[in-house]
Formats: C-alpha cells, structure tokens, sequence
C-alpha cells in the first residue's frame, strides 16, 4: 500500500478543503512551520485508517473536530496492487464511509469499514502499523505495550522458518513452563507464594518458633523470679537489725546539733560584715564630698577667668562684623555701576549689528530684485514653451510612422524583389515598344502588379504576376504609414521627425526655464515678492551707528569690569557672613560661660564647710577600724558551716533511704510471691519440651521446599540460558537489515534484543555495551527509527508494503549524525514509502525527495 493523495475539510485548523498530492515512491518531506498541520495530517491519516465513520466526533478521545465545531471529513488515495483506491470518510453529521477504485464506487458504510480493515492489518490485531508510525519526539519503544509487541513477534514468525528449531522446540518450552509452574506454586517473586505449601511452612516455624520462645521466656523469668526473691529477703533483714537501727538515729542527731552550732555563729559574723561595709560606705562618702568641694571651687575660678575672656572677644568679633558690613555696602554700589556701564556699551554693540544688518537686508534685496525680474521674464515665455512642447508627434506617433515607413520600405523591397522583371532587345527596323506608357528597352523593369504591353500590329501583351502578390502588402503599408502621418499631423515622415524634434527642443527649453524659475523663486513670484518687501529699510533706522569693533571692545571692557565688581561682592558678602558667623559664635560662648559659672557657684553652696567635713571623716574612719576587728575576731574562730550541713544532708539521706530501700523491698517480696506462684502451677517446662519437639519437625518440612525451590530457580536458568542462545538466531532477520544502517552512524557497532519484549536494550559501540534507557535523547530516537525501518524492509520483503511515516522524529539529533539519519532514509527508499513530515525546513534542505505542501482547494463557481 502506498499513499498519494491526503484532502482534509474540517479538520482541526483546516475548516476549508486543503489537499496533499503528488506523494511519490520513496522519500516525501512536508516541511511546513509549527502549527501548520503536519501532525494534523499525520493523524487525519490514521483516522482513515484505523478510526469508524460511526464514532461520535463528541468522544473525548476524538481529536479532529476544529474548535469552531463542524463535521471532520477525510479523503485517503492510495495505491494498491496497482489499482487506485480512494477512502473517503465523514464523522458527526451525515457520517459515512466509502472506498473508491479507479474511479468507481465499490463499498459504502459497514462494508467500505471492512474492506479498508482487510487493507491494513491494525495493531491490535497483531499487525505491524504500530512498528511504522513514528510520532513527534518519540524516542523509544514502549516495551510494556502488549499490542506491538504482538507485532513484532507476528513479523518475525513470519519471516522466521525455523523459529520451532532455534528456540530449542515445544518440549523445551513446556519443560519450561512446568518448572515455572512448580516455581510459582511455590514462591512469586517477592518471596513465598501466599497461601502456598512454603508458605503455610514458613508460617508454621514462625509460629511454633514464637511460641518456644514465649515458653522459653516464662520459664526463665520463673527461675529468675526465684532466686531473686531469696536476695531481696536476705538485704531485708540486714536493713531492718536493732542494732542499725539506733546506730543511724544517733548518727543523724550528733549531725543535727553540729549544723545549728555552725549556722548560730555564721548568723553572727553576717552581721559584724554588715557593720563593717556601712561604716566603710559612710567614710567614702564624706571623702567623695570633701573631694567634690574642692574641684567644684576649682571650677569657679577657671569658669570666672574665660567669661572675662569671652566677652573681649564677643566685643572685637561685633566690631570686625559691622567693618565687614560697612565693605560690602561700598562694594555693592560699585558693582551696579558697574553693570549699568555695561548695559550701556551692550546697547551700543546691538546698535552696531543692527546696522550691519540693515546692509545686508540691503544687498540682499537688490539681489532678489534682480531675481524677481529674472523670473518674471521667465513666466512670460513658460506658455509659449508649453505649448510648443506640446505641439507636433510625441514619441509613440513617431515610434508608430517609423515602424509603418520600415513596413513599406520592407514591402517595397519584397515587392520589387518578388516582381517578374521584363526587356526588349529591339531588331532592326523593329517597333518601339511601351510599358504603362513607358519606352521599353534592354534594361530590365520589374512588373510588381498587372501590366499591359501595347504590341503595335499585334495586339496587347498582358503580364500577370504569380498569385500572392506583394503588392497588396505594399499598399497595406502604403496606407498604415499614411493613417500614422495623419494621426500626427504630418504630411511626410521627414516632416513628423522635424516636428518631434522641435516639440523635444521646446520641452527641454521648457523644464530649463522651469529649472530656473523654481530656482529663482521656489516658493512663487508673490512669496518672492513678499521677501523683497520684507527686507525693506525700517523708516525710524537711525542716521549713524558706532563701528561693530569699537562696541564690542567696549563692552568688553564694560564686561570685565563687572566681572572684577561681582568678585569683589561676593567676597566682601562672604567676609560679612564670617565676621557676622564669628561674632555670634563668640556671644554664644560668652553667655555659655555666664551660665556655667552661675551653675557651679549654686552647687558650691550646697557643699557642707570644710571643718565640719574633716571632723565627720576622722569619727567614720575610727568607727571602720572597730568594725574590722571585731569580725576578723569572728572569722577565725567561725566553724565549717558547709561541712557541718553536708554531715547532716548525709545522715538524713541515709536514714531516708533505708526507709525506702527497705519499703521497695517488701513491694517487690509481695510481687515475687505472686509471680512464683503464677507460673510454678502452669506446668511451663513439659509445654515446653513439646513445641521444641514440633518446631524441628516444621523447619525440616520448610528447609526440604526451600531446597526444592532452588532446585527449581537452577533448572529454569539453565532452560532459559539454552533458550536464549538459540533467540539470537530468531532476530538474525531484523538484524541483517539494520547492521547497514546501524553502521552509517556507529561504525562497528550492534545492537542487542531482548528475548521477552523483542526490544533492542544495549547498544555496542567500540566493544562496550551501553543500556538504550542511558543512551542520550538523540540516540534513542535514532534507534528507534532505524528499528522501525529495518522491520518496514521485513514487510516489503513479504511483498507487505506499508509506508513509513516520520512525524518530526528526529528532533534530538545533531546536524552530523542528521545526514547520516539522511542517507539511512535514501538507503531503505529503494523499496519502501517513506513520508517525513517536519518543521525544520532548514535542517531537511539536505534530505532531498519529493517536496510536498498544502495546498487550499478553491471551489470551482
């Protein structure tokens, strides 16, 4: 089956009838931007193939209804057996579905469905068309889907005549499939089959193992509880003797008094502390007063001497500032004499340029005077030029009588040349013979048209011309010249040359004085007009004017004596502000100072007088030593305190925790009691010896079909090694046709097949094995359509032809490896149909094939 002809209407983004022809045998590429249609088309076809007129357009599942809604309807043409089918399918309203051959309807609904089914054999049927369609981006074979593995195994069988022989025959496969069977009956392969015989035995130890070990556990504690109940009695005896008793009570109250003894004395000397740190405060308080006094006397002194100070400088800062004040005033009104000056010697330089100016208006008006005479003289000719340029043949008249005059010239020449020619060599005493009124002697003359030739005494000689006479195309030119030279006015075509030729003098003459005209006044007369009174001299000009370079020295003069006036402005403004910044600044201090000094003098008349200040500190200073004697004398002979209460802490924990011990003790006794004779009267040893009796007899059973399960595992490996060497026979047909193209990208390299998907799953390169699922993006959709080639050759090899088609498929791949991708396609076309449908225009310029594209189906009105 090959395809030639796609027409979609309503599909998708094509709500008008567009079409695909010309599909040819071997490469095809559509190459079309994104978003154009291509894997429209790609699934339009396999709608016609694969999908009834009678689903629903409603399904979620169907994807060919445009947005705006409408009825998808494809036409298929494709050829078969040489014949040329057409699938014409419509889904949603009016859906039907007909097959065409050569022209003629042979099938409609159900029975066209069939006969479009028996031309494909679809995926889920186990035919190959799953193997051929290669989607956008796909990179690799879906190695779960049931469907094409189905495919791929229908292919092989059916190109594979020893398939019994080379997978070791049907014997090996049931042997196989019993040893599985015995295996799974057994284990899967997350361990022990549920509700299994290995199962039921491993769940038998569990539980016979749990129980030995819950018996063995409550005989041990009833042995334990035992002999720790005899320890617990003996230390409660030793806890609980008279004699221990009366030895820890005298113990705990010889401690008892120590700690009061020590914490009485200790309370005394904290006291005799107190006494000595608020005598050593009092003295360093008067210390600290009769201290301050002094600095603060100090103080008042020095403050005194900088406000007299102060108020000097305060004085001679306000004097500098009103002598500062005085200079800028001064410096001011020279500055605006300054600038008066040079407004006036400003005035004086415009004065000059106006002047200048008014010149230039001058000569400026007596040129465009001039002008305006120029073009007003050139106005007046512009009519009489225009209408000479307007008068006589233009260039198609005269183009048109030169061409008549070259058609009579050739007719006359044909004519004449065409024309039987006659002479009369005369005898003597012979007639004088006359053509058309004309003596005829031995010079030849042409006769072009019906002659007469009067024959004195014999009559009237007449000479017809041969049919076709060129005369009739003489006189057709003869008059096409004269219509031209009437058309142009002319009586011959001399005249009508010399006509034209003055009519093309008079029209340059023409554009000249254009030329000049818009030169001299581009705008018109009247605006040229407008410009000459413009420049015209102001009646209130002044009579006389200083010279330009006179005004401009003087204002520049007038200008840099401004400039020094303004300098010394603003440094007279600048000294101003400082000696007025300083004068405040020097007020601030002064009046600062005034009220340190009052600060200072109020707080030295809060100070207590020295006299009574020296008495107070040699009283405090006596009382401080009386106050260190008396708790030095304390301190040494204060007792250990913290030894004292640690002898008392360890003798009352002592008594407490023989109190405890020996109550835990009579607790855990009573426990033991109840414990040992709980479990003494269960019969726990006997039970015991029983379970361990039944645990070995269930680990024999479990060990004896873990055993039969390796033995099984053993004997599966070994059917399946021999198996698998036989299957690399049963792909030797796929793989004789892709080593070819597999070696066009990889030199050397191979492919390996899995024995249960049919998949490729290594790649061998340089001798090292590469796992497909590590292969880089570009790589795996390589191979995968290499791989689909390779089987599209295996159905054209059965004479199952199926076309190919590629659907932006390499996407991933490098330009390098896209030309080898290239040359594989050219390589495989020889037999096959092979449709590449992409957005990368540029990249398949290489490709070569038959170029492809949608064309839009306009309807015949």
């Amino acid at each position: 089956m090959k395809i030639r002809a796609v027409t979609l209407n309503d599909v998708r983004q094509f709500t008008r009838p567009v079409r695909v022809d010309g599909i040819g045998d071997g490469v095809n590429v559509l190459s079309a931007p994104n978003e154009s249609g291509k894997s429209t088309l790609f699934e339009a076809i396999q709608y016609a193939l694969f999908v009834k007129h009678t689903t629903r357009p409603t399904n979620k599942s169907f994807t060919l209804t445009p947005d705006v809604g409408g009825n998808p309807e494809v036409t298929l043409e494709i050829e078969q057996d040489g014949a040329r089918l057409e699938i014409r399918k419509r889904w949603g309203r009016q859906a039907h579905a007909e097959v065409w051959r050569n022209g003629a309807l042979v099938a409609k609904a159900d029975e066209a469905e069939a006969r479009i089914a028996a031309l494909t054999t679809p995926p889920e049927k186990g035919g190959p068309t799953g193997l051929l369609w290669v989607r956008q981006g796909l990179t690799e074979f879906a190695e779960k889907d049931a469907q094409e593995k189905s495919s791929r195994a229908n292919l092989l069988s059916s190109v594979t005549d020893e398939i019994e022989t080379m997978t070791g025959g049907k014997r090996m496969d049931r042997a196989l499939a019993r040893a599985r069977e015995d295996r799974d009956r057994l284990v899967t392969t997350r361990g022990a089959k549920a509700g299994g015989p290995l199962d039921t035995a491993e769940k038998e130890v569990a539980a016979l193992s749990s129980e030995a070990e819950a018996l063995s556990a409550r005989a041990a504690r009833l042995r334990e509880a035992l002999e720790a109940r005899r320890a617990k009695r003996r230390s409660l005896q030793a806890l609980t003797e008279p004699d221990e008793v009366a030895l820890r009570k005298q113990r705990l109250e010889q401690a008892q008094a120590a700690f009061e003894a020590a914490d009485r004395h200790a309370a005394q000397l904290q006291m005799a502390e107190q006494r000595l740190q608020n005598t050593a405060l009092t003295c360093r308080t008067l210390e600290d007063q009769r201290a301050g006094r002094e600095k603060t006397e100090a103080q008042v002194a020095q403050l005194a001497r900088a406000l007299d100070e102060a108020g000097a400088r305060a004085d001679a800062a306000q004097a500098k500032a009103a002598a500062a004040e005085a200079t800028l005033t001064d410096a001011g009104k020279a500055e605006q004499a300054a600038r008066a000056d040079l407004q006036r010697a400003e005035a004086q330089v415009q004065a000059a340029q106006d002047a200048l100016i008014r010149q230039e208006n001058d000569r400026r008006r007596a040129a465009l005077q001039a002008d305006l005479a120029q073009a007003e003289a050139l106005a007046k000719r512009l009519p009489d030029l225009r209408k000479a340029a307007e008068t006589g043949p233009d260039a198609a008249q005269l183009d048109a009588i030169d061409k008549a005059a070259r058609e009579l010239a050739v007719a006359q020449d044909l004519a004449e040349a065409a024309a039987p020619r006659i002479a009369f060599d005369a005898a003597p005493g012979a007639p004088d013979l006359h053509l058309d009124g004309t003596p005829l002697g031995p010079e030849p003359r042409s006769v072009p048209r019906d002659t007469a030739l009067d024959l004195p005494g014999l009559g009237r000689l007449r000479i017809l011309p041969a049919s076709g006479d060129p005369s009739a195309r003489v006189a057709r030119a003869r008059a096409a010249l004269a219509a031209a030279l009437q058309r142009a006015g002319a009586e011959a075509a001399e005249g009508a040359r010399a006509a034209a030729r003055a009519r093309i003098e008079a029209g340059q003459s023409l554009r000249a004085a254009s030329d000049d005209l818009r030169r001299l006044a581009p705008e018109g007369i009247d605006a040229l007009k407008a410009e000459i009174a413009r420049l015209a001299p102001a009646d209130d000009a002044p009579a006389d004017a200083p010279s330009l370079p006179d005004a401009q020295a003087a204002r520049d003069t007038a200008r840099r004596a401004e400039a020094v006036s303004q300098i010394a402005t603003e440094g007279a403004r600048t000294a101003r502000d400082h000696a007025r910044e300083a004068a405040i600044g020097a007020r601030h201090d002064r009046d600062s100072l005034a009220r340190r000094l009052e600060e200072a003098r109020a707080h030295l008349a809060t100070l207590p007088e020295g006299a009574g200040m020296d008495d107070a500190l040699e009283a405090a200073r006596a009382a401080l030593s009386e106050a260190r004697t008396a708790r030095d004398a304390l301190r040494d002979a204060a007792p250990d305190l913290d030894a004292s209460r640690a002898a008392l802490a360890r003798a009352q924990s002592v008594m407490r925790g023989t109190e405890e011990e020996a109550n835990a003790l009579q607790r855990e006794l009573a426990a033991l009691d109840a414990t040992v004779g709980t479990l003494s009267g269960e019969g726990i040893e006997e039970t015991l010896v029983d379970t361990q009796a039944r645990l070995g007899r269930a680990e024999r059973m479990r060990d004896a079909l873990r055993h039969e399960v390796d033995v099984l595992n053993a004997l599966i490996g070994a059917l399946e090694e021999a198996q698998s060497s036989a299957r690399d026979r049963y792909f030797e047909p796929v793989l004789a046709e892709l080593r070819p193209m597999l070696r066009l990208l990889w030199p050397g390299a191979e492919l390996r097949f899995d024995g249960d998907s049919l998949l490729p799953v290594e790649l061998i390169r340089d001798g090292r094995a590469e796992a497909i699922g590590t292969l880089s993006g570009g790589t795996r959709e390589q191979i995968a359509l290499l791989v689909r080639l390779a089987f599209a050759r295996l159905l054209a090899r059965q004479g199952q032809h199926a076309p190919v088609i590629l659907d932006d498929a390499l996407v991933f791949t490098d330009d390098e490896r896209m030309e080898a991708m290239f040359d594989a396609l050219h390589a495989q076309a020889g037999d096959l149909q092979i449709l590449v449908l992409s957005c990368r225009n540029r990249a398949l310029r290489q490709l070569g094939g038959t170029k492809l594209g949608f064309e839009e189906i306009v309807p015949v009105a």
